[in-house]
């Protein structure tokens, strides 16, 4: 009987000592289980951080590229209508238009600087994300695109430079021509003198008349007068001449409702021109005083 119970009392504490070795390692393995669960969800938190890090700064360069695309296709637009224009030669113009592409080609570069960094850093990953890798691949191509673009459109602006001087030259030497050419249309002569100063000269001559000229003779302008002597005047600006003397003749003749003589002062007048295209048909005017 003694014997029976003792073994009874051994197999139950055989019994407990298992339960509780069992109760440890249970214990254990959620111990485990715990930590590893832990470590995973550290694990998912970091590589959604290194996730979101990077597609932040993929999109920053995407926005970056976009908007050096529309800033070089409003400077392409503006030399494009600045190939025809003079004003595009002035120092303001050009050096604003290479200002803003020098800075769309730093914000380019900073731009590869970024990308540069990503790609060693999804190198330097241990999970490796062919998307993501993909995507940092094309942005870099972009970038290069964009990079030679800026390029062509600087040394446009350069070259661009030289043809519109060459343009602005060709319109100046136009314009100086034309303004030459409309001065000389604009441009009468006149001379003041006695009749013997005036003879003396040359510039005027007797012609027709009878008693050898004594009696009913025309005062002319000689022919082959030197141009040197006479005052030019613009009569489209110019409407009075004054003078010194009294008027004797005006030659060649003129209507006397193209102009109008008046004493200003002793031995002086004026000569005022009231219809000047009428009056300067003849361009040179001499006028003989006392």
């Amino acid at each position: 009987m003694k014997t029976t119970i003792v073994a009874t009392l051994v197999f139950g504490l055989v019994i407990l000592m298992g339960c509780d070795n069992r109760t440890a390692e249970l214990e254990k393995e959620i111990v485990k289980i715990q930590t590893q669960s832990s470590t995973l969800q550290q694990d998912l938190a970091a590589r959604d951080k290194y996730i979101d890090e990077v597609m932040q700064a993929v999109n920053q360069v995407y926005k970056d590229l976009e908007q050096a695309k529309s800033k070089e296709a409003k400077l392409v637009e503006k030399t494009q209508g600045a190939e025809g224009q003079v004003s595009f030669t002035s120092a303001e113009m050009r050096q604003s238009v290479l200002d803003q592409i020098t800075a769309i080609d730093s914000n380019l570069k900073e731009n590869r600087k970024k990308l540069s960094s990503l790609q060693k850093r999804l190198r330097a990953s241990e999970v490796k994300y062919a998307s993501l890798d993909e995507m940092v691949q094309n942005l870099k191509s972009t970038l290069e695109q964009r990079e030679q673009s800026i390029a062509v459109l600087e040394a446009k602006v350069q070259g661009l430079e030289s043809t519109v001087a060459e343009k602005a030259r060709l319109v100046m030497e136009k314009e100086t021509i034309i303004e030459e050419q409309k001065n000389r249309m604009n441009t009468v002569y006149y001379v003041v003198g006695t009749r013997d100063e005036l003879e003396e000269k040359g510039i005027i001559t007797d012609e027709g008349g009878f008693l050898w000229g004594l009696l009913g003779s025309t005062t002319i302008l000689s022919s082959g007068v030197d141009r040197a002597q006479f005052t030019p005047f613009d009569w489209t600006r110019d409407e009075t001449i004054h003078i010194n003397g009294s008027i004797d003749e005006i030659v060649p003749k003129r209507s006397e409702e193209f102009f109008a003589l008046a004493e200003t002062e002793e031995n002086k007048a004026d000569l005022t021109i009231k219809r000047p295209d009428k009056f300067w048909q003849d361009r040179y005017l001499v006028i003989v005083v006392d």
